[in-house]
């Protein structure tokens, strides 16, 4: 048998075709590591299976996968580093360099090109009335998230610097959603500062690269241990039936939520005796809102978890996200207490398979088995430290979070995300209008509200579902 290092160094002599056939061989001859490392060579990859449905869906749905960030800067800012540095960023990370195109064999493949480019355009605002100037900035918010960025070009990034008087500057982001998630913006504004401080010759390129994870990814789903997984997992939700498509597909629907805080505020201090954190506290409360609503004693929800199993991972941009199914036992009548413990089961179980994309999990096939999908985000605060410069954030666009996180959106009902922030809990609910009202949306929250009123009052009573 000819040895792994021969026959990789032999694949750039073959057609494209048997070459990558004389990867799966190899692929197969080899371990395939739990955790992604750096891939050997510099090649094209395989997409992400997250990736590569977002790149089918663009095709019919231009700027699906358009996210969209904006800061305020206040303070002498130099264009000239600025640039520099969001150059350096680019540079430093793969993802935000990668295009995808088709092989000759029809399969997509990312590749990383060499030098960055930044796209980045510029308005002087500074003779508007400030009511006309900060309109303007709404708009090119607006159309920033409007953005028809292609993954297949490389497109993958728009940048606006305006102007709005020489201390005063808003910078807006638009990224494609299938090179950068939540967690990448934090990644990517230390980034800038530390450009804009340091140069950006100090932004070294991180030890994992976004390619070096999507490599791994199929590589592992194509081997033994991926497989064996896959099996599981599919056997583990076979009974569950797949939530319903709506007769009318899918039509976007944003609106702002909150939960009152006595309510919530009680039956965390009870989630937290039982050693519950406030999103499992949260989760078992909407598990018993769906379980009457739909008459089941094992709902099914779906959240979203940040996908950076391997502490490599936390330094690089890229999306890396998944949909975590939970499936929530309520069966026997338990307390809210016996609840907790349950979901504190539940959780942890199901967190341990996020390596697993609900693309592979579901995608092949029927929708998924939850149409509800929620969220407590604890993305972690990174404040953006330009020298004499004040740095504040916009709001922006609301997010599309269904594509992003639904295999079939036609099959989601809402995604409810919320974040605990300067005292309160709220977010934004992103819902399908063919599937339901904001009527419906609000009557998940004060639902939950309600929930967590009764357990705290009474921790120790049998729940009915």
């Amino acid at each position: 048998m000819a040895d792994p290092a021969g026959l990789e160094g032999a694949l750039a002599a073959l057609p494209e075709a048997k070459r990558e056939l004389a990867r799966l061989m190899l692929a197969a001859r080899q371990p395939v590591p739990a955790h992604p490392a750096p891939r050997s060579g510099a090649g094209p990859v395989p997409p992400t299976a997250l990736q590569s449905r977002l790149w089918r869906r663009e095709r019919t749905h231009p700027a699906a996968a358009t996210g969209s960030h904006a800061l305020r800067l206040t303070g002498p800012l130099d264009p000239g580093r600025l640039v520099a540095a969001l150059t350096g960023v680019l540079r430093r990370h793969e993802a935000l360099r990668t295009r995808l195109s088709v092989s000759t064999t029809g399969q997509p493949r990312l590749h990383v090109d060499g030098e960055p480019v930044l796209r980045l355009t510029r308005a002087d605002l500074s003779g508007l009335t400030p009511r006309a100037a900060a309109e303007r900035v709404a708009l090119q918010s607006t159309e920033s998230a409007s953005t028809v960025l292609d993954l297949e070009s490389g497109r993958t990034s728009a940048f606006r610097l305006l102007r709005l008087a020489p201390d005063e500057h808003v910078l807006i982001l638009a990224s494609h959603l299938a090179v950068f998630d939540g967690w990448s913006s934090g990644v990517f504004l230390a980034d800038l500062a530390a450009g804009y401080r340091e140069g950006p010759a100090a932004l070294a390129p991180p030890g994992l690269q976004f390619p070096d994870y999507a490599d791994w990814q199929h590589r592992w789903l194509s081997g033994p241990d991926g497989t064996a997984e896959l099996a599981r997992r599919r056997a583990v939700f076979a009974a569950d039936p797949p939530a319903p498509r709506a007769p009318g597909g899918f039509e976007r629907g944003h609106l702002p939520v909150r939960l009152a805080r006595g309510p919530v505020d009680a039956g965390l201090e009870l989630g937290a005796a039982e050693g519950a954190t406030p999103f499992m506290t949260l989760l078992a409360a909407l598990a018993v809102v769906l379980a009457r609503r739909d008459g089941r004693t094992s709902p099914v929800i779906g959240t979203p978890a940040a996908g950076r199993f391997a502490g490599a991972l936390e330094g690089a941009v890229g999306q890396f996200t998944t949909v975590v199914p939970i499936r929530l036992d309520l069966a026997g009548g338990p307390t809210f207490r016996e609840l907790l413990h349950r979901t504190r089961t539940a959780v942890a179980e199901a967190l341990a398979h996020q390596r697993l994309p609900v693309d592979v999990l579901f995608g092949d096939g029927p929708p998924p088995p939850y149409s509800v999908l929620f969220a407590l985000h604890n993305y972690p605060s990174v404040p953006l430290d330009l020298p004499g410069i004040e740095v504040g954030q916009l709001p922006g666009p609301p997010a599309r979070h269904l594509e992003l996180y639904s295999p079939d959106p036609a099959a989601a009902l809402a995604c409810v995300g919320l974040v605990e922030r300067d005292g309160e809990i709220g977010g934004t609910a992103e819902y399908n209008r063919h599937a339901a009202t904001p009527e419906d949306v609000r009557g998940l929250l004060t639902g939950i509200e309600d929930v967590l009123d009764r357990a705290a009052a009474a921790p120790a009573s049998p729940l009915t579902t």
